[in-house]
């Protein structure tokens, strides 16, 4: 489930998969690449996935956590559930 790479080139990994961490779902690839004019595919290439939501944090000092790094992946149909009660201030 999360994040999940590939290795393309030893120096250079892309994002293969994104997976919810929640309900399993795979987040879906929209592109698989850009192209120029000419039909060539660019050098430096990163596909577009439909949006989620990237939760990442250290936790410091005089947390019960101290020290340990959390991350999860959450789909937008699992984000709206979990902070349908959280007062999340949104900027335009």
């Amino acid at each position: 489930m999360g994040l999940n790479f590939i290795i393309e080139k030893i120096d250079h990994k892309v994002l293969d998969t994104v997976v919810c961490d929640r309900c399993g779902t795979e987040i879906k690839k929209v592109s698989t690449g850009q192209w120029n004019s000419f039909g060539e595919p660019y050098s430096i290439y990163q596909p577009h996935f439909e949006d989620f939501f990237l939760l990442r944090t250290t936790w410091g000092y005089f947390s019960r956590k101290d020290g340990e790094s959390h991350e999860a992946v959450i789909c937008e149909t699992c984000y709206d559930q979990i902070f349908s009660g959280v007062n999340i201030k949104i900027k335009n």
